[in-house]
Formats: C-alpha cells, structure tokens, sequence
C-alpha cells in the first residue's frame, strides 16, 4: 500500500516506509514575497479567483443549482492551482543521536615504570600499574559505567599521541613505558585534533605531568583551550624528589695478566634525598658470586654520593686464571628507587698469560739499562733476552733466553711480545732489521718502547723505518752528549701525570687512590734529564706524563711519557734515562711495577693476537635508541682469508632467549667487520659470535641498554602543570583514587539532531490528476447544460 501511495504522490522509494513523522508543508517563492509575505499573495489570488467564479457564474442563466456546482468545480481547480503555486511539500522529520565521546590518554613514558604508588604493606606498584588497576578495579566497573555514558577511545602517548584499541577481553590497553619524552599539552592537542567534530565530553589524561624536555608550554594550553573541550587530568606518582642509584659507566683495561691487579673503575650517581651510603661490589656473572682480592676480601666499597655528581669507585682484583671474564658491577638497591634495573652494569675482561718475552737492546751500560736489567731478570712474569751493542763480542750477553744477534728474520722476532730500544745508535742495525721492527708492531700486534738518552735516541732515529712507530714527532730533536764533559743538573722536577695517566696501571703504585697521587706529588724521586723538543703525535700519541713546569716545540707541557699505537702493536715513548732513581727509600717496588706495568702495556696486542679474532662494542652501555655499534677484527691474517665476508651474531636477553640476529659486513677487504642495529629494549644482553674457525673459540660480549636518563632526571609529579591545564579548560584535577567516583561523574555531550527529509507535490502524478480530472468535469458539465 505505501508503495503505490509513493507512486501516486512522486515519492522515493521506501520514503513511507521510514520512521518518523509526516507533514506537508508549503515553500513559495512569490515576487517580493520578503516584502509582502506569500500571505498576501495567497489571500489576493484566492480573492481573485473567488470573485472571477462569481463573475462568470453569475451571469449564466442556468439553474442556482447547477451554476453553484459548477462554481464549486472551477473553484477547487483554481485552489489546486494556487497550492501548487505555493510549492507543496511532504516532510518526514527523524531525529539522530549524537554520542558523547570521553578520551582516556595513558602516558606510556620511561617514567611511568617508577615504582613509586605505596600499596598494601611495603609493596611498591609502578606508576602505569597503578593506572591500569585503578581502570581494571571490581572487574573494570569504572569503564562500564563510563562506556554507559559515553564512548570511550584510548590513546596512549610520550611525545605525541596515539590512538590504541581495545576489546571486550581487555578493556584496558596493554602498554610498555618506553617513550623517551614526554609532552603533555602537546599531546592533548593531538587527541582533541583527532575528535574533532565528535561530541567530545572531555579528556582524561593519566600522566606524572612532566613534560621532558622541557619547554613553554603556554601556546600548546592556549590551542588546548581554543577547543573547548575541559581537560581531567590524573596525576600519578609522588610529588617529592625520589632516589635513584645509577651505575652510570664501567672502564677497565681491555686486558689484564694473571695474578696482575686488575683495576676496575665504575661512575656511581645517586638522585634524590642525600647521605644514604650506598654499597659497590664486584659479582661474577657465571657464579653471581662476589669476587674476592688478593686476601680472600670481598671486593666492594662503600661510598655517599652527594647531590647529583657521579662518584667514581674503583674496585681491584687480581685474576688467577687466564681466560675471558665476564664481571658485573653492583649497587646495593635503596628502599623505594626509582628504578632498581640500573644498579648493575656488566663488563668483560680479557685476563692474559702472565708470562711476557721482552727482548731489551742498549747500546752502552747505562744506569737504568743495569737496574732494568736485572730487575726483569728477577721477576718471574719476564722472560728477557738483552743485547748490549757496545760490549765485546766475547760478552755473554745477559737474560733468560741469552742472544748474541739482533734477530734477522720476522720468525725470530715473533719469539717476543715486546722490544725495547734502548739509547741505540741505528746504524749498529741494518735497514732489514729496522724494517722487521716496523713489521713487527704494525702488522703481528708487536710492543715497542724506546728509552730515551742523550746519545741516540730518539734523535738518530730520524728517516729510520723506526721513526714512523714512535708515538711522538722527533723532528726537532738533537743529541745532547750530557755527562760527557762532566757538566751536571742540579735541579731535578717530579713528572707531572696526566689524567690519562693517571687512568692507566702504569703509574699506580699504590692500592689507595689518595695514597698513590701523595706520592706522586710529595714524595716521588725527582728525575734530573729529559729529552726536549719531543712532541705528541697528534691523534696517535696520548701524553701520559709531562714535565711540570717547561714546555716543548709545540707550547704545550713537555712530554715525558706517551703511548700509542701502531698499526696492530702499541708503542711507548719515554723521555728520561734516570727511572732507577725511583728505587730510593722504595726498594724495589715503585721501579719494578712502573717497568712492569708498561711491558704489560705494550704486550697485550701482542697476547690478544694470539687468540687471532676479537669482538667489541663501540661503548659498554647505550640509551634506549641509541644504535648500538660492533667491531670485530681478524688479528691473525691466515685465519683472515678464510673467513666469508660477512658473519652472523645472536643477540641473546639476559634470560637466554634469543632477541636478533645481526650480519657483521667485512669493511672493503679489511681485518674489520662492523654491524649495527638500535637497542629496541631495555635490558642486559650478551653478543654471541659463534666458533667461526677450527680453534677459534664461541666469543661473547655483554651489552647494557639503559633508560636515558632525561626521563628520570626529575620525575616527580608535576602538579602545577597538570592544575593549570585543568582550569584553563574547564576541568578539574582527579586523583587516582577518586577515579571510580568522580571519573563517571563527567556530564554526558550526547545531542539528539533532528533530520528533515522533504519530498515536492506540485510535480506529482496526482496533483496533474485532479488538475485534469477538475478542467475535465468543468468542461464537460458545461457542455451537457449547454454553457458555452
């Protein structure tokens, strides 16, 4: 029935078929009609028309009756007409309901893992476990009751907003707190973006409020507050200053000897309320026992941080078995830290045969040449082979191993791990053998150091294969013949060392850091000569020692003791000649461990070459981020052409699983593979290379991913923020306990609009219908009462 009622009236399809209500309602567009309005027009045409039936009929001579019907015919079509003029239209008014939208944005920012929400007892939740049970409580009523209110969309955000999902399984997102920023009004503004257009009841945002980094946040509130829309924001989190210890960084040499001390140094940082003592230990990893010392001690310190400088600790162990080991630094965790995962960092040492052979070449009996001598003779760790140039050939030449040449061939003076050139006049050696030490140290990872003295060296040495080896510019330098005419120094200066010096073992003679730089201040022997015009090769040589008052070519402080490298070998410079000084009021111990400590230095190329492939990271511990960096080399250039160009690593969690596989790509036919990717996570790691090589062991090498500290610098609650957002908005500030009460009492914004649909008459099939059918009935009723 409504379908031939829609054909006879011109409708659309399914037009009566809706629900709402119908009218009919008139839209005329009459001349002037703003004028006079289409009443008048309507009232003048009526009028019109009435009085042109009367007119017409009046004059007919038929019967009263017949002229009133047929009056009444010709009236209803000039009525017809009229309606249609006006424009005759058929309304269907529904109405449509818009709902209330409520945002509900959850800050997944580092700082949002702080355990810092006190729950029963001494439990401490973190900040975004703390907001998922408030949302989850009594089985997520308050999400019911809000979803009956409105609909509910989630977003999560550090520096900018994003939209999430959820399901009827898990009406609260999961989120993991890794953002490294956060910006909340900046945020806010994306959300509000995002639903614009929608009926938006507000937004809930769920935060700590501090916006790292920082910055004005005056605009983004004003644009915030531009919408309209109020903000309800849910500090979460303790508004006071939190503590916080951090291993920040751990150093150690890249290789130690065995039953040598092994000397590692770690930077502890503490935040928050002072005067806390905090514990540092040494752990293995394998056993996660505590490492002990020489005395069967535990190896830890205590130390207070104050304020926010880092304190340095040094912890010192002496290996007894050669190998890898992997080490672990811990801090002692406070009561209600902010994050316990940055207390330990791992680290890796390689521990080397003690026994080093060093091959000692003096052109004449020096002093230091006879106390050397003898001391490496002593000392069990040294296998020695000396060779005095000026002494008679029927000499037996002193040492461990005796010798009688300078070696001639690279295999025999491959039997050392170190040679040390002493006050040598080069032409007693042919240009072979100079060359074999410049083979030696760049290419086999050979040690050298020169002993400087007024003869030789280093200025002889100049346009010699040995030049290119030494740390230091010798261009200006010049024999000095001091002592030859009897002429002496009075004057004797302690070395300065340098900072770098004072990093490295050659220097500490002393357990004690306090004790040891007293003595290098106070009561270290002077030393009476020094070679001058001596100058650190720039990016090459690193001045370990200096002269603490005169200054060399180059205007800086004198260089007295530089190390370097060279090629895959190291090298080491020293200006004086007068080192057997040291052994006044200090027997044996201050010589013996400074000579010592730098063969060691020199020699640990050479031991590590040994295990032919190395792998290292560009630094110890990254921020989350960051792109973590692989360097592994190929030490022995036979194992060199039988590796592929690129090797595969495993990246393996802390538990054993396995998070990557990462390609290490030989660089341009070099000994060097490198590989990078980004720590995704935080976490500890190890690298795992597996054996590439028959003889070539599995390598390993810890990895640190840590939380970058901006988040954590200030994390405390930000309730000004928060506060100012809220009122700028309209809102109000809602704790995270009132959330079931209040969080449902936000007003709805749903609004019913009401939708008009509108259909023409005056086309329709029955308006032409009944205009036909009236001009039809006239006509005719006319001719059958003979009207003309």
């Amino acid at each position: 029935m409504n379908r031939l009622l829609e054909i006879i009236f011109g409708l659309d399809r399914g037009f009566l078929d809706r629900e709402g209500d119908l009218a009919l309602r008139f839209n005329p567009q009459w001349p002037w009609s703003d004028a006079i309005g289409a009443t008048s027009w309507n009232v003048v045409l009526i009028g019109l028309s009435v009085a042109l039936v009367v007119y017409v009929y009046k004059r007919e001579t038929r019967s009263q009756r017949v002229r009133v019907m047929l009056a009444c015919v010709r009236t209803a079509l000039l009525l017809l007409v009229i309606a249609l003029l006006n424009r005759p239209v058929l309304s269907l008014t529904q109405s449509r309901t818009e709902p209330s939208v409520l945002a509900v944005m959850l800050d997944d920012s580092l700082s949002m893992r702080i355990k810092d929400i006190r729950q029963a007892g001494d439990r401490f939740d973190t900040r975004l476990d703390a907001v998922t049970a408030a949302l989850s409580k009594d089985n997520a009523k308050v999400l019911a009751d809000l979803a009956a209110i409105h609909q509910l969309r989630f977003y999560r955000f550090n520096g900018d907003a994003v939209a999430v999902q959820t399901s009827t399984t898990q009406p609260v997102p999961e989120i993991e707190p890794t953002g490294q920023k956060t910006q909340v009004a900046e945020s806010v503004r994306t959300v509000m973006r995002d639903l614009q257009g929608q009926r938006l009841a507000g937004v809930v945002v769920m935060t700590d409020g501090r916006d790292m980094p920082q910055q004005s946040i005056a605009a983004a509130i004003d644009d915030v507050k531009d919408f309209g829309v109020p903000v309800f924001p849910v500090p979460v989190g303790s508004d006071q200053p939190l503590r916080n210890v951090d291993v920040q960084q751990v150093s150690a040499q890249d290789a130690v000897f065995v039953k040598d001390i092994a000397n590692i140094k770690a930077m502890v940082r503490a935040t928050g309320p002072g005067g806390q003592s905090v514990v540092v230990r040494l752990k293995d990893k394998q056993t996660g026992k505590v490492v002990l010392d020489a005395q069967g001690r535990p190896v830890e310190k205590q130390v207070t941080p104050e304020g926010d400088e880092p304190v340095e600790v040094e912890l010192q162990f002496a290996p007894q078995e050669e190998g890898t080991l992997d080490l672990i630094v811990e801090a002692d965790p406070q009561a209600g830290e902010i994050d316990e995962s940055d207390n330990a960092r791992e680290i890796q040492v390689a521990v080397l045969d003690a026994k080093i052979n060093v091959l000692y070449v003096e052109g004449y009996p020096r002093w230091d040449y006879r106390y050397l001598k003898n001391e490496l003779i002593r000392d069990r760790t040294v296998n020695i082979s000396c060779l005095l140039l000026s002494a008679d050939t029927s000499f037996r030449q002193e040492g461990d191993k005796p010798i009688t040449r300078f070696p001639e061939t690279l295999e025999e003076l491959l039997e050392y791990d170190v040679v040390l050139l002493g006050d040598v006049d080069p032409r007693e050696l042919s240009d072979s053998q100079l060359q074999l030490m410049n083979d030696f140290v760049s290419r086999r990872g050979g040690g050298f150091g020169m002993i400087a003295g007024p003869r030789f060296s280093p200025p002889a040495w100049k346009g010699t294969a040995v030049e290119a080896i030494l740390p230091v510019d010798i261009a200006r330098t010049a024999p000095e013949d001091w002592g030859i005419d009897g002429s002496t120094i009075a004057e004797g200066f302690r070395p300065a060392v340098t900072r770098e010096g004072s990093d490295s073992s050659l220097f500490r003679f002393f357990p004690d850091r306090a004790e040891n730089e007293r003595f290098l201040k106070e009561r270290w022997q002077p030393i009476f000569w020094y070679a001058r015009g001596i100058v650190a090769k720039p990016g090459v040589g690193e001045v370990l020692a200096e002269h603490p008052s005169e200054v060399g070519p180059d205007g800086r402080r004198a260089p007295i003791v530089v190390a370097g490298r060279f090629g895959a070998g190291r090298t080491m410079f020293t200006a004086i000649d007068d080192s057997w000084r040291w052994r006044y009021y200090t027997g044996e111990n201050i010589f013996n461990t400074y000579w010592v400590q730098q063969l060691r230095y020199l020699a640990r190329s050479r031991k590590l070459g040994q295990r032919k492939f190395t792998l290292a990271s560009q630094r110890p511990i990254y921020d989350l981020g960051q792109q973590v960096r692989l360097v592994a080399r190929a030490i022995d250039p036979q194992l060199l052409t039988q590796l592929p160009e690129q090797l595969r690593v495993q990246v393996m969690s802390s538990e054993g699983q396995l998070v990557r596989q990462e390609t290490l790509v030989r660089q341009d036919g070099s000994d060097t593979y490198l590989a990078s990717f980004t720590a995704g996570q935080v976490g500890k790691f190890t690298v795992v290379l597996p054996s590439i090589a028959p003889g070539i062991e599995e390598l390993t090498l810890p990895i640190d991913v840590a939380i970058p500290r901006l988040e954590l610098s200030t994390p405390q609650v930000d309730r000004v923020t928060l506060a100012r957002l809220a009122s700028e908005t309209s809102g109000q500030v809602i704790e995270l306990n009132d959330v079931a009460t209040r969080l449902p009492a936000i007003p709805s914004a749903q609004r019913l609009v009401p939708l008009i649909t509108s259909q023409p008459l005056w086309d329709a099939p029955i308006a032409l219908a009944a205009f036909i059918l009236l001009l039809t009935a006239e006509w005719v009723a006319r001719k059958l009462f003979g009207m003309v």
